[in-house]
């Protein structure tokens, strides 16, 4: 059996999917149809997912443009340097609080998935306030999420 994927990799290791593969899509690519998908041809990656036990000693970086996502996760790890867009070497080594493709997770030493529940853009728009409060989920618990070369 092989996965592919677009889902958050904590929501794939909930699951219990070890191993997936995931398209490689540029930043703000938007298909409407799996007829699109199809025709674009993406690129995929396959990746590992690896449980992290301590992330005690690595420093906290919250990765997200959405403001009010910013301030939540800001609540919850004071001190924490927020970026709003990464490359892999501002990441690398750290634990990343976001959401990131799986091409940039890969860099994180440890990564913490941030997702909103039930999330669909076309009828939720830009969600704030106490709904966004109820709506965030942040994993449970850390991964790391390892790149298999072909």
């Amino acid at each position: 059996e092989v996965v592919l994927s677009s889902l958050a990799p904590s929501i794939l290791a909930e699951q219990g999917v070890t191993e997936y593969y995931a398209l490689e899509l540029p930043r703000g690519t938007v298909f409407n149809t799996p007829e699109e998908i199809i025709e674009a041809d993406p690129d995929v990656r396959r990746y590992t997912i690896q449980s992290v036990d301590n992330v005690s000693d690595l420093d906290v970086v919250i990765v997200s443009r959405h403001a009010g996502t910013v301030a939540l996760l800001q609540d919850r790890y004071p001190g924490a340097q927020v970026l709003d867009a990464v490359t892999p070497d501002q990441i690398a080594g750290k634990h990343v609080i976001g959401t990131l493709p799986p091409h940039l997770i890969a860099s994180a030493g440890a990564y913490t998935a941030v997702t909103i529940r039930d999330f669909d853009y076309t009828r939720d728009g830009d969600l704030s306030g106490n709904e966004l409060a109820e709506r965030l989920i942040i994993a449970d618990r850390p991964l790391r999420v390892v790149e298999v070369e072909a």
